[in-house]
Protein backbone atom coordinates (compact mmCIF):
# COMPACT_ATOMS: atom_id res chain seq x y z
CA UNK A 1 0.00 0.00 0.00
CA UNK A 2 1.81 3.41 -1.43
CA UNK A 3 0.97 4.63 2.30
CA UNK A 4 3.16 2.15 4.17
CA UNK A 5 5.76 1.86 2.08
CA UNK A 6 6.67 5.21 0.56
CA UNK A 7 10.11 6.65 0.81
CA UNK A 8 10.21 9.90 2.58
CA UNK A 9 9.99 12.45 0.00
CA UNK A 10 6.66 10.54 -1.63
CA UNK A 11 5.10 10.09 1.75
CA UNK A 12 5.29 13.94 2.35
CA UNK A 13 3.49 14.30 -1.03
CA UNK A 14 0.84 11.05 -0.35
CA UNK A 15 0.22 13.14 3.27
CA UNK A 16 -0.48 16.86 1.13
CA UNK A 17 -2.27 14.89 -1.31
CA UNK A 18 -4.55 12.84 1.36
CA UNK A 19 -5.01 16.12 3.46
CA UNK A 20 -6.28 17.76 0.04
CA UNK A 21 -9.00 15.18 -0.10
CA UNK A 22 -10.29 15.35 3.18
CA UNK A 23 -10.77 18.92 2.95
CA UNK A 24 -12.43 18.86 -0.62
CA UNK A 25 -15.15 17.05 1.60
CA UNK A 26 -16.30 20.40 2.69
CA UNK A 27 -15.61 22.54 -0.07
CA UNK A 28 -19.30 22.45 -0.81
CA UNK A 29 -19.84 24.19 2.96
CA UNK A 30 -17.06 26.16 2.03
CA UNK A 31 -18.35 27.79 -1.41
CA UNK A 32 -21.60 28.28 0.50
CA UNK A 33 -19.95 30.22 2.90
CA UNK A 34 -18.46 32.29 0.23
CA UNK A 35 -20.93 33.03 -1.53
CA UNK A 36 -23.46 33.64 1.37
CA UNK A 37 -21.10 35.87 3.02
CA UNK A 38 -20.45 37.84 -0.21
CA UNK A 39 -24.41 38.49 -0.38
CA UNK A 40 -24.43 39.59 2.90
CA UNK A 41 -22.60 41.91 2.51
CA UNK A 42 -23.78 43.44 -0.66
CA UNK A 43 -27.32 43.63 1.14
CA UNK A 44 -25.46 45.18 4.02
CA UNK A 45 -24.46 47.91 1.56
CA UNK A 46 -27.54 48.29 -0.08
CA UNK A 47 -28.35 49.93 3.33
CA UNK A 48 -26.14 52.22 3.01
CA UNK A 49 -26.48 55.27 0.98
CA UNK A 50 -24.68 55.57 -2.29
CA UNK A 51 -24.02 52.07 -2.87
CA UNK A 52 -21.27 51.89 -5.32
CA UNK A 53 -20.32 48.84 -7.80
CA UNK A 54 -23.56 47.36 -7.13
CA UNK A 55 -23.52 45.46 -10.73
CA UNK A 56 -19.80 43.77 -10.42
CA UNK A 57 -20.62 42.87 -7.05
CA UNK A 58 -23.17 40.70 -8.25
CA UNK A 59 -21.46 39.41 -11.00
CA UNK A 60 -18.58 38.16 -8.43
CA UNK A 61 -21.00 36.21 -6.95
CA UNK A 62 -21.19 33.14 -9.61
CA UNK A 63 -17.03 33.88 -10.26
CA UNK A 64 -16.80 33.13 -6.52
CA UNK A 65 -18.85 29.84 -6.94
CA UNK A 66 -17.10 28.69 -9.62
CA UNK A 67 -13.56 29.07 -7.69
CA UNK A 68 -15.47 27.35 -4.68
CA UNK A 69 -16.59 24.89 -7.50
CA UNK A 70 -12.89 24.16 -8.64
CA UNK A 71 -11.73 23.91 -4.98
CA UNK A 72 -13.52 20.16 -4.72
CA UNK A 73 -12.89 19.33 -8.51
CA UNK A 74 -8.89 20.77 -7.74
CA UNK A 75 -6.88 17.26 -8.75
CA UNK A 76 -3.84 18.64 -7.19
CA UNK A 77 -2.41 20.14 -3.95
CA UNK A 78 -1.37 23.52 -5.78
CA UNK A 79 -4.64 23.76 -7.98
CA UNK A 80 -6.68 23.35 -4.65
CA UNK A 81 -4.25 26.06 -3.00
CA UNK A 82 -4.89 28.22 -6.07
CA UNK A 83 -8.55 27.83 -6.37
CA UNK A 84 -8.66 28.45 -2.58
CA UNK A 85 -6.88 31.86 -2.69
CA UNK A 86 -8.79 32.93 -5.67
CA UNK A 87 -12.01 31.96 -3.99
CA UNK A 88 -10.68 34.29 -1.36
CA UNK A 89 -9.33 36.84 -3.07
CA UNK A 90 -13.19 37.14 -4.74
CA UNK A 91 -15.05 37.59 -1.08
CA UNK A 92 -12.22 40.02 -0.59
CA UNK A 93 -13.01 41.71 -3.24
CA UNK A 94 -16.48 41.90 -3.30
CA UNK A 95 -16.13 43.63 0.65
CA UNK A 96 -13.45 45.88 -0.75
CA UNK A 97 -16.10 47.44 -3.42
CA UNK A 98 -18.49 47.56 -1.16
CA UNK A 99 -16.52 49.89 1.57
CA UNK A 100 -15.92 52.43 -1.31
CA UNK A 101 -17.85 55.51 -1.04
CA UNK A 102 -17.99 54.87 2.79
CA UNK A 103 -17.86 57.05 5.55
CA UNK A 104 -15.38 54.73 7.44
CA UNK A 105 -14.17 52.29 4.65
CA UNK A 106 -11.43 51.01 6.99
CA UNK A 107 -14.49 49.99 9.57
CA UNK A 108 -16.28 48.48 6.63
CA UNK A 109 -13.97 46.21 5.30
CA UNK A 110 -12.18 45.23 8.72
CA UNK A 111 -14.91 42.47 9.04
CA UNK A 112 -13.50 40.68 6.31
CA UNK A 113 -10.05 40.72 6.79
CA UNK A 114 -10.53 39.24 10.24
CA UNK A 115 -12.76 36.63 9.67
CA UNK A 116 -11.45 35.53 5.79
CA UNK A 117 -7.81 35.10 7.30
CA UNK A 118 -9.19 33.22 10.91
CA UNK A 119 -11.79 30.62 9.01
CA UNK A 120 -9.77 29.91 6.01
CA UNK A 121 -6.95 29.14 8.87
CA UNK A 122 -8.27 25.39 8.65
CA UNK A 123 -8.17 24.72 5.00
CA UNK A 124 -4.52 25.46 4.03
CA UNK A 125 -2.56 22.36 3.62
CA UNK A 126 1.15 24.36 3.20
CA UNK A 127 2.61 27.84 5.13
CA UNK A 128 2.67 29.16 1.33
CA UNK A 129 -0.90 28.69 0.60
CA UNK A 130 -1.80 30.26 4.13
CA UNK A 131 0.48 33.35 3.34
CA UNK A 132 -0.97 33.34 -0.44
CA UNK A 133 -4.75 33.40 1.36
CA UNK A 134 -3.63 36.12 3.94
CA UNK A 135 -2.40 38.36 1.05
CA UNK A 136 -5.05 37.50 -0.82
CA UNK A 137 -7.29 39.29 1.78
CA UNK A 138 -4.80 41.78 2.87
CA UNK A 139 -4.34 43.11 -0.73
CA UNK A 140 -7.53 44.99 -0.27
CA UNK A 141 -7.17 45.55 3.20
CA UNK A 142 -4.05 47.53 2.82
CA UNK A 143 -5.50 50.72 0.70
CA UNK A 144 -7.57 51.75 3.72
CA UNK A 145 -4.46 51.30 6.01
CA UNK A 146 -2.51 53.98 3.74
CA UNK A 147 -4.90 56.42 2.52
CA UNK A 148 -3.85 59.87 3.92
CA UNK A 149 -7.73 60.80 4.40
CA UNK A 150 -8.36 57.95 6.35
CA UNK A 151 -9.32 59.17 10.27
CA UNK A 152 -5.99 57.82 12.45
CA UNK A 153 -7.73 56.29 15.15
CA UNK A 154 -9.35 54.13 12.53
CA UNK A 155 -6.52 53.28 10.85
CA UNK A 156 -4.54 52.74 14.37
CA UNK A 157 -7.27 50.38 15.36
CA UNK A 158 -8.12 48.24 12.64
CA UNK A 159 -4.23 47.75 12.38
CA UNK A 160 -4.47 46.52 15.62
CA UNK A 161 -7.12 44.08 15.20
CA UNK A 162 -5.66 43.02 11.80
CA UNK A 163 -2.85 42.25 13.04
CA UNK A 164 -4.31 39.56 15.90
CA UNK A 165 -6.63 38.25 13.60
CA UNK A 166 -3.58 37.15 11.25
CA UNK A 167 -1.73 36.38 14.63
CA UNK A 168 -4.19 33.88 15.57
CA UNK A 169 -4.99 32.32 11.81
CA UNK A 170 -1.04 31.90 11.69
CA UNK A 171 -1.22 29.60 14.91
CA UNK A 172 -4.90 28.04 14.50
CA UNK A 173 -3.15 27.05 11.13
CA UNK A 174 -0.34 25.32 12.18
CA UNK A 175 -1.91 23.54 14.89
CA UNK A 176 -4.26 21.81 12.62
CA UNK A 177 -1.68 21.01 10.30
CA UNK A 178 -0.20 19.62 13.55
CA UNK A 179 -3.39 17.38 14.20
CA UNK A 180 -3.51 16.40 10.69
CA UNK A 181 0.11 15.13 10.49
CA UNK A 182 -0.20 13.24 13.77
CA UNK A 183 -3.73 11.65 12.69
CA UNK A 184 -2.02 10.61 8.99
CA UNK A 185 1.19 9.21 11.30
CA UNK A 186 -1.38 7.06 13.10
CA UNK A 187 -3.49 5.85 9.95
CA UNK A 188 0.08 4.84 8.84
CA UNK A 189 0.86 2.57 12.05
CA UNK A 190 -2.32 1.37 11.94
CA UNK A 191 -1.89 0.62 8.01
CA UNK A 192 1.07 -1.11 8.43
CA UNK A 193 -0.11 -3.15 11.50
CA UNK A 194 -2.64 -4.10 9.40
CA UNK A 195 -0.91 -5.37 6.73
CA UNK A 196 2.46 -7.29 8.55
CA UNK A 197 2.45 -10.23 10.37
CA UNK A 198 3.49 -9.08 14.09
CA UNK A 199 5.42 -12.36 14.87
CA UNK A 200 8.01 -12.73 11.52
CA UNK A 201 7.50 -9.15 9.72
CA UNK A 202 6.39 -10.25 6.70
CA UNK A 203 3.19 -8.98 4.75
CA UNK A 204 0.07 -10.36 6.41
CA UNK A 205 -2.02 -13.22 4.07
CA UNK A 206 -4.71 -10.36 2.63
CA UNK A 207 -1.83 -7.66 2.21
CA UNK A 208 0.49 -10.29 0.22
CA UNK A 209 -2.52 -11.25 -1.97
CA UNK A 210 -3.09 -7.50 -2.74
CA UNK A 211 0.19 -6.87 -3.59
CA UNK A 212 0.43 -10.07 -5.54
CA UNK A 213 -2.68 -9.27 -7.57
CA UNK A 214 -1.31 -5.75 -8.30
CA UNK A 215 1.97 -7.04 -9.20
CA UNK A 216 0.21 -9.48 -11.62
CA UNK A 217 -1.52 -7.02 -13.31
CA UNK A 218 1.55 -4.91 -13.84
CA UNK A 219 3.25 -8.06 -15.53
CA UNK A 220 0.17 -8.99 -17.94
CA UNK A 221 0.45 -5.18 -18.67
CA UNK A 222 4.22 -5.27 -19.61
CA UNK A 223 4.74 -8.92 -20.59
CA UNK A 224 7.23 -9.13 -17.32
CA UNK A 225 7.84 -12.43 -15.69
CA UNK A 226 6.33 -12.87 -12.23
CA UNK A 227 7.28 -16.29 -9.86
CA UNK A 228 5.95 -17.25 -6.53
CA UNK A 229 8.03 -19.31 -4.16
CA UNK A 230 6.10 -21.49 -1.42
CA UNK A 231 7.92 -21.97 1.86
CA UNK A 232 6.97 -24.64 4.51
CA UNK A 233 8.72 -25.82 7.22
CA UNK A 234 9.82 -29.24 7.29
CA UNK A 235 8.20 -30.85 10.84
CA UNK A 236 7.03 -27.94 12.28
CA UNK A 237 4.10 -29.74 14.02
CA UNK A 238 6.59 -31.89 16.03
CA UNK A 239 9.19 -28.86 16.97
CA UNK A 240 5.58 -27.57 18.43
CA UNK A 241 4.62 -30.67 20.05
CA UNK A 242 8.40 -31.88 21.71
CA UNK A 243 9.01 -28.02 22.51
CA UNK A 244 5.86 -26.17 22.87
CA UNK A 245 4.67 -22.96 20.65
CA UNK A 246 7.37 -20.86 21.67
CA UNK A 247 10.16 -22.95 20.03
CA UNK A 248 8.16 -23.05 17.22
CA UNK A 249 7.88 -19.13 17.80
CA UNK A 250 11.67 -18.42 17.53
CA UNK A 251 12.02 -20.23 14.71
CA UNK A 252 9.42 -18.45 12.91
CA UNK A 253 10.73 -15.20 13.86
CA UNK A 254 14.09 -16.59 12.72
CA UNK A 255 13.26 -17.29 9.26
CA UNK A 256 11.30 -14.38 8.92
CA UNK A 257 14.28 -12.24 10.12
CA UNK A 258 16.42 -14.28 7.48
CA UNK A 259 14.09 -13.59 4.78
CA UNK A 260 13.51 -9.75 5.39
CA UNK A 261 17.22 -9.32 5.29
CA UNK A 262 18.09 -11.53 2.14
CA UNK A 263 15.46 -10.21 -0.26
CA UNK A 264 15.65 -7.00 -1.88
CA UNK A 265 12.94 -4.26 -1.37
CA UNK A 266 11.36 -5.10 -4.81
CA UNK A 267 10.13 -8.60 -3.23
CA UNK A 268 7.60 -9.10 -1.41
CA UNK A 269 7.33 -11.87 1.68
CA UNK A 270 4.08 -12.69 2.87
CA UNK A 271 3.19 -14.79 5.89
CA UNK A 272 -0.04 -17.16 4.58
CA UNK A 273 -0.46 -18.62 7.48
CA UNK A 274 1.05 -21.06 10.32
CA UNK A 275 4.62 -22.23 9.00
CA UNK A 276 3.63 -20.89 5.34
CA UNK A 277 5.21 -18.83 3.43
CA UNK A 278 5.00 -17.29 0.00
CA UNK A 279 7.76 -14.82 -1.84
CA UNK A 280 6.61 -12.98 -4.59
CA UNK A 281 9.68 -12.21 -7.50
CA UNK A 282 8.63 -9.60 -9.85
CA UNK A 283 10.49 -9.86 -13.05
CA UNK A 284 11.91 -13.34 -12.45
CA UNK A 285 12.17 -16.10 -14.73
CA UNK A 286 11.52 -19.72 -13.53
CA UNK A 287 14.94 -20.41 -13.90
CA UNK A 288 15.99 -17.12 -11.73
CA UNK A 289 13.46 -18.01 -9.30
CA UNK A 290 15.21 -21.67 -8.66
CA UNK A 291 18.40 -19.56 -7.70
CA UNK A 292 16.66 -17.74 -5.35
CA UNK A 293 15.05 -20.50 -4.21
CA UNK A 294 18.13 -22.41 -3.46
CA UNK A 295 19.96 -19.59 -1.61
CA UNK A 296 17.12 -18.84 0.38
CA UNK A 297 17.01 -22.84 1.48
CA UNK A 298 20.60 -23.06 2.20
CA UNK A 299 20.57 -19.72 3.98
CA UNK A 300 17.59 -20.65 6.45
CA UNK A 301 19.01 -23.95 7.41
CA UNK A 302 20.99 -21.45 9.82
CA UNK A 303 18.23 -20.38 11.50
CA UNK A 304 18.60 -22.06 14.90
CA UNK A 305 16.02 -24.92 15.75
CA UNK A 306 16.05 -26.67 18.94
CA UNK A 307 15.83 -30.23 17.97
CA UNK A 308 17.37 -30.19 14.52
CA UNK A 309 18.56 -28.62 11.55
CA UNK A 310 16.17 -26.10 10.03
CA UNK A 311 14.69 -27.35 6.68
CA UNK A 312 12.23 -26.20 4.30
CA UNK A 313 10.69 -27.40 1.27
CA UNK A 314 10.08 -24.66 -1.43
CA UNK A 315 7.79 -24.98 -4.46
CA UNK A 316 8.09 -22.71 -7.28
CA UNK A 317 5.45 -21.82 -9.97
CA UNK A 318 5.53 -18.59 -12.61
CA UNK A 319 2.56 -16.58 -13.83
CA UNK A 320 1.08 -17.59 -16.90
CA UNK A 321 -0.97 -16.19 -19.51
CA UNK A 322 -4.55 -15.87 -18.93
CA UNK A 323 -4.05 -17.45 -15.16
CA UNK A 324 -4.46 -15.47 -12.13
CA UNK A 325 -2.81 -14.91 -8.60
CA UNK A 326 -4.79 -17.42 -6.98
CA UNK A 327 -4.24 -20.41 -9.95
CA UNK A 328 -0.41 -19.70 -9.83
CA UNK A 329 -0.17 -19.92 -5.73
CA UNK A 330 -2.05 -23.13 -6.21
CA UNK A 331 0.60 -24.55 -8.93
CA UNK A 332 3.16 -23.46 -6.01
CA UNK A 333 1.52 -25.36 -3.28
CA UNK A 334 1.74 -28.23 -5.54
CA UNK A 335 5.15 -28.23 -6.12
CA UNK A 336 5.90 -27.42 -2.47
CA UNK A 337 4.25 -31.08 -1.30
CA UNK A 338 6.02 -32.80 -4.17
CA UNK A 339 8.98 -31.19 -2.61
CA UNK A 340 8.20 -33.05 0.57
CA UNK A 341 6.73 -36.35 -1.14
CA UNK A 342 10.05 -36.24 -2.20
CA UNK A 343 11.87 -36.44 0.74
CA UNK A 344 11.92 -32.50 1.82
CA UNK A 345 14.41 -29.70 2.31
CA UNK A 346 14.08 -29.11 -1.41
CA UNK A 347 12.84 -27.19 -4.67
CA UNK A 348 10.54 -28.37 -6.86
CA UNK A 349 9.06 -26.26 -9.87
CA UNK A 350 5.59 -26.58 -11.04
CA UNK A 351 4.76 -28.34 -13.86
Amino acid sequence: MRLRTAPADDREEIYRDHTRQRLQLTAVEMGVTAVAGSLAALLARLLIPMPEYVGLRVLLLPLTALFAFLIARAPSVQTYGLACMATIAMVSLNCYLGALGTDRPLMYFLPAAIIVVVTTSFFWITLAQWVGGSLACYAFFLPFVFDHTANRTDTVFASLYAGIALATAFVTHRRVQDYQRRAFDQECRLAELSATDALTGARSRAEFLHQAEQAAGLARDTGASLALLYLDIDHFKRLNDSHGHAAGDAVLRGMGEVLRQTLPQQDVLGRLGGEEFCVLLPGHSEARAAAVAERLRLLLAQVPRPDERLTVSIGIATLRAGESVMQTLHRADLAMLKAKQSGRDRVCIAE
